[in-house]
């Protein structure tokens, strides 16, 4: 078990360190969600009751599509120097290569969250640097990360791996994206706020079976790469 967590921990500090470098993804990631946010913040009256039943949904707009920008580059610097078969055929146990990998994009997602969430409460005037907003983004960022990791893993090798990526990742995330943004509704102080830990929890249990499942069939997509 140690070899196994010192191999995943080896690939997703290397992948850390590469964009450290280049910073192509995070740098993206960033601008894309402030641009997403500002857009928003003009789009909308933020004094409005209106934008404090809309700022869940645009809040989770926001983190989604800029961690979908950055989910392809879990494979992206193997599959673009010809070193994806390398890595697959390391004697390294897959399970850990999905885990580095999903290392990597998890922890971009939240240094983008960092930034992210002081900015939309200072945007939209909510309590955004709470427990009950940043648990359910954390967990969500989780979830997303673990499905978002095997698809990239899916699309690697192929030419419209761009386009592939979103249209398998959408849809499966969708009952994610539900339960995080009932949840945030709630620690934000929408109505029933009492009721949030079932959607909170609901948020871990979806991330906890996209993980789950992830790890039992990244072996077979893996396989299929070599």
């Amino acid at each position: 078990m140690r070899r196994w967590l010192g191999h995943a921990l080896a690939i997703a500090l290397k992948d850390l360190r590469r964009e450290s470098r280049t910073r192509d993804y995070l740098v993206g990631k960033l601008v894309l969600a402030l641009l997403m946010l500002l857009a928003f913040a003009f789009a909308f009256d933020v004094g409005g009751e209106h934008v404090r039943r809309a700022a869940p949904g645009i809040l989770w707009i926001t983190l989604i599509f800029s961690g979908m920008l950055g989910s392809g580059m879990a494979f992206s610097s193997e599959s673009e120097n010809g070193l994806l078969e390398g890595l697959i055929l390391a004697p390294v146990d897959r399970g850990a290569i999905y885990a580095g990998k999903f290392l990597g994009i998890l922890a971009l997602m939240v240094g983008v969250e960092a930034v992210v969430l002081p900015t939309f409460a200072s945007f939209f005037n909510l309590p955004a640097i709470s427990l009950s907003v940043i648990a359910p983004v954390l967990i969500g960022s989780v979830g997303f990360s673990a499905v978002a990791t095997l698809f990239a893993a899916v699309a690697a090798n192929t030419r419209t791996r761009e386009v592939l990526l979103p249209v398998l990742l959408l849809p499966t995330v969708t009952p994610l994206i539900i339960s995080g943004v009932r949840a945030t509704d709630l620690g934000l102080g929408g109505p029933a706020v009492g009721d949030g830990l079932p959607w909170l929890q609901l948020t871990a249990v979806v991330g906890a079976i996209y993980a789950g499942v992830s790890l039992l069939v990244v072996d077979q997509v893996l396989e299929e790469m070599e």
